[in-house]
């Protein structure tokens, strides 16, 4: 009997750390909620016992730890010994070692002398065939219900099952292989688009986080903004009337100065008309002339000047005494200054009563470093507002949103689990159209009927105790004791027809893997099962586990609903 003895896996699925998981003799229970990595073990010793090619390993690979995608598998074979094969899927170097004198020895290091380990040990060098086999998963125990999955293989195998010819079994298994093959093509083909729209999910995840971070900064300005712009405006305004406060003290002091210059010229004017209506006597000016010019004579060269003058001072007691000049031309222009001066008067009046309005009015330097320092920052702040909007404007109408790049990679998701059943279905097809090449089939389909009626009585909890298998068309019927005849599949419950199924893969693992006896791993199968027949399923798995390492997986807590079910409870 072969047996699994511990698993460690490290980046691998959801196990981002090294986790490692030990395994009892009989039945070993492995339970958790869903999505905590319960199918993700079974993958995992699937794993480390078949190399996994680069898209066969890629889903597995943990986001959580980029460094390491590492499955480790201790086991026992037949024959009592020991081995550990370990694989390293980031470096994709594998090696197998064997237990000698207490220690792990390294034995093989290649693919080509490790195989041949794998395959006596575990008696199968096929990945898919090593499943069918072992693995007994929810996805597959309604296969008897499917029409079109038993319909496509027993049209794809019939004329081989019929007994035809080897050239015709040859040649529909070729059929199967080559669709089989462009089908999986077509999901490596999926995959690599797959894992680019992944790759731009990241860029597209970046950009909406850039989106957001590029929103919050708009909004940061806009609140900016909104704080700064009316001081701004309360500044620009304080300086406009700070500015025509200048203006009118320039211009009060600008008519002053008219006025001033006015006042000049009235006055100047004014003395011209006094003097011009005063005019100096005739008589006086001789009197005047005769004593200058006699007291000049008096001295020794005077009499040449004091002689003249006083000659000049008697005609002048002679003339008649002449009239005023006329001033009114004088007294029109002084007017007309007296005109203008009026006009400035009430100008400056006007001009002193607006300033009155602006007395409180003030605007110092420190205002002014403010006003220009408000200018730059708003300026700024409206220049990366645009820019910002204009970004985020490209950015929306060009690049994907990270839903609708989900919506792809969904559909390539939908495309690919569709051909991935289809392939199942062609694989599957293909194993039995090998048996029915080396005519294997002529010797299960008896066994199989007669090593299951046991195991169906039980479970059914004895309803269901015979059946039969065509070998020609490999039709299942079942012997319903209220008739006593046998009739078709299709007529019993869905939760019979598991059963049914579920008995038949037991006994196909036992009858397929011969003296190996490889484990038998469950991956919740009972879902349909009713609690009476659960139990006697469970009375079942605890027959099967005295001769065989039995691995059973569910979220539902067998271990609490049987008691002492389970050598080993293993919580995720």
């Amino acid at each position: 009997m072969v047996q699994l003895i511990k698993l460690e896996i490290e980046g691998f699925g959801k196990f981002a750390k090294e986790t490692p998981i030990d395994f009892d003799e009989g039945i070993n229970f492995i339970t958790g909620l869903n999505e905590a990595g319960k199918s993700t073990v079974l993958e995992a010793i699937s794993a480390s016992i078949f190399k996994y090619t680069k898209s066969q390993i890629q889903p597995f690979f943990c986001w959580k730890n980029n460094e390491f995608c590492r499955t480790a598998l201790t086991y026992r074979t037949d024959k009592d010994e020991i081995f550990k094969i370990i694989s390293d899927y980031k470096s994709g170097k594998r090696r197998l070692e064997k237990m000698e004198n207490g220690k792990m020895k390294e034995i093989a290091t290649t693919d080509k002398n490790i195989n041949p380990f794998l395959k006596e040990h575990f008696g199968f060098d096929d990945k898919k065939v090593f499943e069918n086999t072992a693995f007994i998963r929810q996805s597959q125990i309604a296969i008897l219900d499917d029409k079109s999955v038993k319909n496509k293989i027993k049209d794809m195998i019939e004329e081989v099952f019929a007994g035809r010819a080897e050239s015709s079994a040859t040649k529909a298994l070729a059929k199967i292989n080559k669709t089989a093959k462009e089908s999986s093509k077509e999901i490596d083909s999926l995959e690599e688009e797959k894992n680019k729209l992944k790759e731009k999910l990241k860029s597209v995840e970046e950009t909406s986080g850039s989106l957001v971070l590029d929103s919050g900064e708009l909004k940061d300005v806009d609140t900016k903004l909104i704080e700064n712009v009316p001081k701004l405006k309360t500044l620009e305004k304080n300086k406009a009337l700070f500015d025509e406060k200048e203006r009118l003290l320039s211009e009060d002091k600008h008519l002053n100065e008219q006025i001033n210059t006015v006042n000049e010229l009235i006055k100047t004017l004014s003395q011209e008309i006094e003097v011009s209506t005063k005019p100096t006597s005739s008589k006086t000016i001789g009197i005047i002339l005769i004593v200058i010019g006699g007291l000049i004579s008096l001295t020794g060269i005077g009499a040449v000047i004091g002689i003249p003058l006083i000659i000049w001072g008697i005609i002048k007691l002679r003339q008649k005494e002449e009239k005023p000049k006329p001033v009114h031309k004088d007294n029109e222009t002084l007017q007309k200054y007296d005109e203008v001066k009026n006009k400035l008067l009430t100008d400056i009046a006007v001009t002193r009563k607006r300033l009155d309005e602006y007395k409180l009015v003030n605007f110092n330097i420190n205002d002014f470093n403010d006003l220009e320092t408000l200018k730059e920052k708003v300026i700024s702040l409206e220049s990366k507002k645009v820019e910002l909007n204009t970004k985020i404007k490209t950015t929306t109408t060009l690049v994907e949103s990270p839903e609708e790049v989900k919506e792809k990679l969904d559909s390539i998701e939908e495309n690919q689990r569709e051909l991935n059943r289809k392939v199942e279905e062609y694989k599957l097809a293909a194993h039995f159209l090998e048996l029915a090449e080396s005519e294997v089939h002529h010797k299960f389909t008896p066994a199989i009927e007669n090593n299951s009626k046991e195991i169906l009585k039980e479970i059914t909890n004895g309803r269901y105790s015979d059946l039969k298998i065509a070998e020609d068309t490999l039709d299942i019927k079942i012997k319903e004791p209220e008739v006593n005849e046998y009739i078709d599949v299709s007529y019993l419950s869905q939760g019979t027809k598991d059963q049914l199924y579920f008995t038949l893969r037991t006994v196909m693992s036992d009858l397929l893997s011969g003296d190996t006896n490889i484990p038998l791993i469950l991956d919740d199968p009972f879902h349909n099962f009713d609690n009476v027949r659960l139990a006697k399923t469970m009375n079942t798995i605890n027959e099967i586990a005295k001769n065989k390492q039995i691995i059973l997986i569910s979220h539902r807590p067998y271990h609490k609903e049987f008691k002492n079910f389970a050598g080993k409870i293993i919580e995720l």
